[in-house]
């Protein structure tokens, strides 16, 4: 995966990438072993996690400055 000059990655590092992409190409080849029942569950389980985190009363700068505080504490 090449990115253009002066454009910055979402990852870290190269390894962050390479463990992203190999946890795609395992959770398709999962889709590919299981019945399209299985996946529609998985549909919805996934679905239901991103219906809670926009539902989360904090925004993810708000719930990273609360985390730091409590470290620190």
């Amino acid at each position: 995966m090449n990115t253009r000059k002066g454009s910055t990655s979402k990852y870290r590092s190269k390894r962050d990438m390479e463990e992203r992409l190999a946890f795609i190409r395992l959770y398709v080849k999962r889709l590919k072993e299981n019945p399209d029942e299985v996946f529609r569950q998985q549909v919805k389980l996934i679905n239901s996690f991103l219906q809670s985190a926009k539902d989360f009363p904090l925004s993810k700068e708000e719930y990273l400055r609360m985390k730091r505080v409590k470290k620190r504490a």
